[in-house]
């Protein structure tokens, strides 16, 4: 259950990671449009909070995560890119 569960968090931190980059190439190339920065800090939110609850059910996502009391975690775990099949 937890790998299926991790899985699932992980691709949504992925879709909403790639909506945060697509907004970012919306604002480079149409910076007059008033309704594009409100939709950027909406997917920002929205990818913030995937990477927060990805974080609290399966551990650090980012090496800068990683806190003194979870190292050893983080180096024995599989990587986030290894599906957390082991």
């Amino acid at each position: 259950m937890m790998n299926s569960t991790c899985n699932a968090l992980l691709n949504q931190v992925y879709q909403t990671g790639f909506a945060v980059d697509d907004a970012i190439l919306f604002l480079d190339t149409h910076p007059c449009d008033t309704a594009a920065p409100a939709y950027y800090q909406q997917v920002r939110a929205l990818y913030n909070n995937a990477v927060q609850t990805y974080e609290a059910q399966c551990g650090p996502l980012f090496m800068t995560d990683v806190n003194d009391a979870s190292y050893w975690i983080w180096s024995n775990d599989p990587w986030p890119w290894e599906g957390r099949c082991n």
